[in-house]
This record gives structure tokens, C-alpha cells and sequence, in this order.
């Protein structure tokens, strides 16, 4: 037994050295082995950054820290791939998205970007991080109560506030918009058979350039449940469900059937796309 351990623990050494081993041209012919390298400090950034990422490099000390890393090519053409960096733990998780160029030398690093919400949205989940659908509804009926006490009507609490449900929908959803590309594929999959019918819906209504709200009339029920804010059935792309957007960044889940309307991921526009089957990606703007 000892000896088979031994074997073990030697041949999973020489596959390790084999990998620190690995050349620069060798680990410059994948995207995300290149990515990988360099996060774990196989590469210097001047050996692995391009473009914006060479003009202005990125420390590795100022990367996410956390035991567990995790990476995957999310698209690539033959010019330009995207590489999702994972950094996680126990708890939480926090991701990273790295566009690489193909040069005459092999893929480079030219841009890194992430999604991030302004500080007032990470305020307010603080305020209801552990906080269940009662309580929320409990602290709304307590400031309800407050205004209703100073001569505020309940409409015109309600026309500043919103309601109860209002408030509900406002938690869970910026939960959800917050969250990991790991927490949204997970809420997805839990509610894919709900997404389906939305989708269903969706389709069937009038394309228009703006969004069906989640307080439409007959789509709202289906992306209120769905924690989704909008959702856009547009003359030309895919069907969008946007969950979150924010100072022009936003964040949802796309459906299209055929790839040509695809959006192209590029670091001003589509930083993230992930594939989810049968049609369904997640998506991230920057």
C-alpha cells in the first residue's frame, strides 16, 4: 500500500514538473493554459501581456486571492479568445475575464476586465444579506407603519418605496445580479424548465427596441419569478433576459438557436458568454 502511495505521490510530482516545465511557445498555443501560467506565476507579464495589458500591466498581487482557481475558454476565433478566471473558497467565488489576442509569437494577454456593481448596490446587500423573504417583508411593514404614523398615505409610502413585493423582488434580484457566474448558471439550471416558458412567451409577443418590464401585464409574473428585471425581443439578435444593468454594464441570460446572431465578445462591449445548452448562454457587459 505504502509503495503504491509512494508511486502515485512520484508520478503526480513529475506530471507537476513536467507542467512548470513547459516552454513559452508551449504554453503559448492555448489560451487558457497561457491565462493559467501567468495567474500562477509561470510567466511574467512581460512575457504574456499585449496591447492595453502590456501598456498597462497587472499585478499578480492584485488579482483575487483564494485557494481554489479555476479557468475556462469561453469563445475563441481565430484572432481573439476569452478566458474566465474563477478564484474561489467555501463561501464564495469571484471571477475574472481575460481576452487574448493570437500573435505571430502565439496567444498573448491583451485586456483583463471584471463586473462590478457601484458601492451603493453592495451597501444595500449588506443591509439584507441575511435576511429571508419574512423579515424583508416584516422591516417594509415596519417603515410603513413609520410613515403611516406622520400622516403619509400608504399610496404615496408606496409611489416613494414601492411595495412589499417591490421590495422583495429588489433584494433577490440584486442578489442574484451580484453573484458569481457559478451562482447565476445554478439559478439558471434550478429554473431552466420556468426559463423555457418565459422564452416561450417571449417569443410570441411583438418585437419593439424596448424592453418588456417585470411589471408588464402578461410577461411580468414570469420574470418577476425568474428574478429578471426586463426582457428584450428585438428585431435582429438573440432574446434577452437581463437581470441586472447598471451605468452600462449589465448582466442576464441570452437565448438564440442559431449562432450567427450571436454577439462577438470584445473588452468595451461582452465580457463574458457563457454556453448553458439548448440554446441558453450567460452573458456579462462591461
Amino acid at each position: 500500500m505504502r509503495l503504491r502511495l509512494l508511486a502515485c505521490c512520484c508520478t503526480l510530482l513529475l506530471s507537476m514538473a513536467a507542467a512548470y516545465g513547459q516552454t513559452l511557445a508551449e504554453l503559448s498555443a492555448d489560451p487558457a493554459t497561457l491565462t493559467e501560467a501567468f495567474v500562477r506565476g509561470r510567466v511574467a507579464p512581460g512575457d504574456a501581456f499585449t496591447g492595453e495589458a502590456a501598456e498597462r500591466p497587472v499585478s499578480r498581487e492584485k488579482l483575487p486571492q483564494a485557494p481554489r482557481l479555476a479557468f475556462a475558454q469561453l469563445w475563441r476565433d481565430s484572432a481573439r479568445a476569452l478566458v474566465a478566471i474563477e478564484f474561489s473558497n467555501s463561501l464564495s467565488a469571484q471571477d475574472l475575464y481575460a481576452f487574448l489576442d493570437s500573435t505571430a509569437a502565439g496567444w498573448r494577454i491583451a485586456a483583463f476586465r471584471s463586473f462590478d456593481l457601484p458601492s451603493v448596490y453592495y451597501q444595500q446587500l449588506d443591509r439584507y444579506r441575511n435576511q429571508g423573504e419574512r423579515s424583508i417583508r416584516a422591516g417594509y411593514d415596519e417603515r410603513l407603519r413609520a410613515s403611516m404614523s406622520r400622516g403619509v398615505s400608504r399610496a404615496a409610502h408606496e409611489a416613494v418605496h414601492g411595495t412589499a413585493d417591490d421590495r422583495v423582488f429588489a433584494v433577490f434580484n440584486l442578489r442574484l445580479a451580484s453573484g458569481s457566474d457559478a451562482d447565476l448558471v445554478r439559478h439558471f439550471e434550478f429554473l431552466r424548465k420556468r426559463f423555457e416558458a418565459a422564452r416561450t412567451r417571449l417569443s410570441a409577443k411583438p418585437t419593439k427596441p424596448l424592453a418588456y418590464e417585470h411589471d408588464d401585464a402578461d410577461l411580468g409574473g414570469d420574470l418577476r419569478y425568474l428574478l429578471v428585471k426586463r426582457a428584450y425581443r428585438q428585431a435582429e439578435g438573440p432574446l434577452r433576459f437581463e437581470v441586472a444593468s447598471v451605468d452600462g454594464s449589465s448582466v442576464g441570460y441570452l437565448y438564440c438557436d442559431d449562432l450567427a446572431c450571436m454577439p462577438t465578445p470584445t473588452p468595451g462591449g461582452v465580457i463574458a458568454l457563457r454556453e448553458l445548452g439548448e440554446g441558453w448562454w450567460l452573458y456579462r457587459t462591461n
